[in-house]
């Protein structure tokens, strides 16, 4: 069954989960446009991280950085080394595969594979960028939610 435009209601009624988005949610000095929850499973640390469809990479805060390193998780080996030109300047760092678990208000949580960039010198958030992680996904945004926004994910095929 198709709706107005012409799209398959099979993508809404497969979604795994749903979540609740906060708009202009501020964590420490730094205001995430559209922030959603999420958790780091080897290291069991749930955070708010900065959903960008804009940003090119994921990249771990300084945080999960500093507690997978803590907590002595092997990340294996890189995938790759790369920089990144923030408007908090430019970041060096080594790309990893590691599981991120997209938090559940309603329906299930999601877990996925994403590629991250681990960098010391990174002081600002979580990103969940498009390129190895919200590619990875299928997700939706309601603006209006509850008056709160909300997002709706599930796995790709």
């Amino acid at each position: 069954m198709n709706n107005r435009y012409g799209h398959s209601q099979k993508l809404i009624q497969r979604y795994t989960g749903g979540a609740y988005l906060r708009f202009l949610y501020e964590i420490g000095q730094h205001k995430l446009i559209t922030g959603v929850e999420c958790e780091f499973p080897n290291i069991q640390h749930p955070q708010m991280a900065l959903l960008d469809t804009g940003a090119e990479l994921s990249i771990v805060s300084g945080e999960v950085y500093q507690l997978y390193f803590q907590k002595q998780v092997f990340l294996g080996t890189p995938v790759g080394t790369t920089s990144i030109h923030t408007r908090l300047g430019t970041f060096k760092g080594s790309l990893y595969r590691v599981e991120v678990e997209l938090t559940a208000h309603w329906g299930e949580p999601l877990t996925v594979e994403g590629t991250f960039l681990f960098c010391e010198a990174w002081n600002g958030p979580t990103v969940l960028g498009l390129q190895g992680f919200l590619e990875r996904i299928r997700f939706a945004i309601d603006p209006n939610y509850e008056q709160v926004g909300g997002i709706y994910f599930a796995a790709t095929d």
